[in-house]
């Protein structure tokens, strides 16, 4: 009976470890962020240090316009005070009666205490600036949001890229662990030979030499998969040191990178954010040259102003006053020595230039366009030709190694076959990530980003 309580005691310890054990696993899995592509892309839209900032920008943007709608609204301010006078100066002041007689008496002119309070209320009736300044200020929202869509495609952009240098990195690590273990399985054959008779020692230092250099190459290959996962990190905005996971698979994002047909006249730059910006940029010069000329118009506004005041020698026994007043004020430029008559032509001046900025920006477009869509069929075709001299390094290789576990070729032809595959899944892996690039380039230059 001892025996059988200390055995299930065991087996429950045992138990009890593992489930311990299971749910940190479980909890460390539930911990890192594993993203495909397009779900790196949402999460850097929202998330990215970027996008907030643009976000923040668009937010001051809105705060702005009921800044200057204020100025259009009453205005009322207050204003108060309380006076102790400590010492009042003393005048002194001649007097003389009918009969020539003169006498001096000092008197004093206020009193111990006075207080007061009063109010001031301003309304604006009639300002040409305010109304332009009103509608400019709506105009630079909707340019903040432009910008915030632009920052929004530049970060979707940088993600894409790192993501997919991340993703070709962890495949280029497979390919290198691949042949580290080909070359593993090699260094034990020849050995194996070696030991009864059949090659020679110069066939299995070489064979060494490879095992070396193919571990030297998938130490390379995960310190620059490490690196590329901070770098997408940090575009996505995700903390430096958290864990991420990357759930694609290369070969179904190149599959539209190389079936998605190049169209010329699919090229719009109305479905370009840069081309609405610079028209956005041309309507707000175009609000500053009226607000100019709307200086030569007059402002007018109302106000009304009440006091109450209290002055006396004591608390318990003070004089009171209140005055009030209702007015207009005018204000009309008359002359300005030709101040304001140059800035309006200032300002007729940045608009011809914001109208030449826009019609540069559409050229530019349509540059970038064309450029884009000619690297991406010349990098699709270099893809092509990198893809088949890989396919045919490594036949060529895997030929050369059955030769030489049958003694028909030297562990130097071998190693060379064996550079000249390595070489060509380098060129392969370089053809792969500028095919990729060159697509996301197209797509932003299509305005599908």
């Amino acid at each position: 009976m001892n025996r059988s309580g200390k055995l299930l005691k065991s087996c429950v310890t045992g138990l009890l470890f593992w489930v311990v054990v299971a749910q940190a696993e479980a909890q460390q899995t539930n911990d890192t962020l594993t993203v495909s592509f397009n779900e790196a892309l949402s999460y850097a839209t929202q998330n990215a240090y970027m996008s907030k900032s643009a976000g923040y920008d668009v937010d001051a943007a809105q705060k702005q316009v009921w800044e200057y709608l204020a100025l259009g609204f009453p205005q009322l301010n207050m204003s108060g005070g309380m006076t102790d006078n400590l010492s009042i100066q003393e005048n002194y002041i001649t007097m003389e009666d009918e009969q020539g007689n003169q006498q001096v008496i000092k008197v004093r002119f206020g009193t111990q205490y006075s207080w007061n309070v009063g109010g001031h209320a301003e309304q604006l009736i009639f300002d040409g600036s305010y109304i332009l300044g009103v509608k400019a200020s709506r105009i630079f929202v909707e340019m903040s949001k432009q910008k915030k869509e632009k920052t929004q495609i530049d970060v979707r952009e940088n993600v894409a890229k790192a993501y997919l240098v991340a993703l070709v990195a962890k495949v280029n690590l497979d390919v290198f662990k691949e042949n580290l273990r080909v070359n593993n399985k090699t260094l034990k054959e020849t050995e194996a030979l070696f030991q009864n008779g059949f090659r020679e020692e110069l066939d299995v230092d070489q064979i060494r030499l490879m095992v070396n250099k193919s571990k030297n190459m998938v130490l390379e290959a995960e310190r620059q998969l490490m690196v590329a996962k901070t770098v997408l990190k940090f575009a996505m905005g995700v903390p430096i040191d958290d864990p991420i996971n990357l759930n694609d698979d290369l070969d179904n994002l190149i599959v539209p990178v190389l079936s998605e047909r190049v169209r010329l006249d699919s090229f719009s730059v109305n479905n370009l954010v840069d081309y609405t910006i610079s028209e956005t940029q041309v309507a707000i010069q175009e609000v500053k040259v009226k607000n100019e000329k709307a200086g030569y118009l007059p402002k007018l506004s109302a106000y009304y102003d009440y006091n109450y005041f209290q002055f006396g020698d004591k608390f318990n026994s003070m004089n009171n006053s209140t005055g009030q007043a209702l007015g207009l004020t005018l204000s009309m430029p008359i002359f300005t020595s030709g101040k304001r008559n140059a800035t309006v032509r200032k300002e007729q001046l940045n608009l011809l230039k914001a109208q030449t900025q826009k019609t540069m920006t559409e050229q530019n477009l349509r540059r970038e366009f064309l450029v884009a869509s000619t690297n991406l069929l010349n990098a699709r075709e270099t893809y092509k030709n990198d893809k088949f001299g890989e396919d045919v390094a490594k036949r060529i290789y895997d030929k050369t190694r059955i030769k030489f576990m049958n003694g028909l070729s030297t562990s130097t032809e071998l190693s060379q076959n064996e550079g000249q595959y390595i070489q060509s899944q380098i060129s392969f892996i370089q053809s792969t990530l500028t095919v990729l690039d060159a697509f996301i380039q197209y797509r932003k230059a299509l305005g599908s980003l």
